[in-house]
């Protein structure tokens, strides 16, 4: 009874009007025009919340490349530093220690004698054991694709991965490539064809890895390499007995020269950034270039 009550009073709303326009119409445009503008205000947070997505993508892409354009800069300082240093230390030991020989010798020269030999150390370097070229192709020296080998400096790695097209010219190329991260070694054909690697510093070890290392000359055996630690010259000197004078003036010439040797020689790694050696942030922090680095990728 009341559904048909409640259908009489809907005809009846249908037929009843305000102007031209009926309740029943007035209401269906009300929703009509509700169900528009939620869709609309849809359609508007969408494509606001793309834009934000696309102006944090880009921010953090400009921010990624400023920390690594500063990284490097850093770190570039940071060796030019250590150059410098390194340089001017070993400019001002050699002439001190050749002016105070120079003056002691003259003196005492009459009734002593000294003597000193030492040996500067050498880089670790490491030759291979097989003739190549610079355009011999890996292939040929039976080295599969997505074949890994690596070289290490002790500290850090640089690991070059066959493709089954590559020549031994792209393999020193990975090795040389200035990356930061990669291992300090520097690598070259000697004139038998040989692969050479020699260390950048005299504090680096070299190892050379990988299942197909000997296919280059590097096997068992021939794969590690450590630098020749400089040693200390030796001195003497003699004097007899009515020229004390001149043996003391002697004694101090060698010691003058010891002095300057042994102060010519600056630390290894002396410069504050390369010690750190443990993140950029870091290495940015001790070249006074204080600030958060964003380590964000787009």
């Amino acid at each position: 009874m009341n559904k048909g009550l409640d259908d009489r009073i809907r005809e009846f709303g249908k037929t009843m009007s305000v102007g031209s326009v009926s309740f029943w119409q007035q209401d269906q445009n009300y929703w009509n025009q509700s169900q528009s503008q939620s869709q609309n205000s849809d359609a508007v947070i969408t494509t606001m919340s793309s834009a934000m997505t696309s102006l944090s993508s880009g921010l953090a892409s400009i921010y990624n490349q400023e920390a690594l354009t500063r990284t490097n800069n850093a770190l570039t300082a940071a060796i030019q530093s250590e150059l410098q240093q390194t340089q001017s230390a070993n400019s001002t030991g050699s002439s001190s220690g050749s002016s105070s020989s120079s003056s002691s010798s003259t003196s005492g020269s009459s009734s002593s004698s000294s003597s000193g030999s030492s040996s500067a150390g050498s880089l670790a370097t490491g030759i291979g054991t097989v003739p190549l070229t610079a355009s011999t192709p890996l292939s040929t020296l039976r080295i599969p694709p997505n074949s890994a080998i690596t070289v290490s400096d002790g500290t850090h790695s640089t690991t070059y991965t066959t493709t089954g097209t590559d020549t031994v010219t792209n393999l020193i190329g990975a090795i040389n490539a200035n990356v930061y991260g990669n291992a300090q070694v520097t690598a070259s054909l000697n004139s038998n064809g040989n692969l050479v690697l020699t260390g950048n510093y005299n504090s680096d070890n070299i190892t050379v890895g990988g299942t197909f290392a000997s296919a280059i000359g590097f096997g068992i055996g021939n794969n590690q390499f450590s630098p020749t630690p400089a040693s200390a010259p030796s001195s003497s000197a003699t004097g007899a007995a009515s020229a004390g004078t001149g043996s003391s003036s002697g004694s101090a010439g060698s010691s003058s020269s010891t002095s300057g040797s042994s102060s010519s020689a600056a630390p290894f790694n002396s410069a504050l950034a390369l010690q750190t050696d443990s993140s950029a942030e870091l290495l940015l922090a001790s070249n006074g270039a204080v600030g958060t680095l964003l380590n964000v990728l787009a």
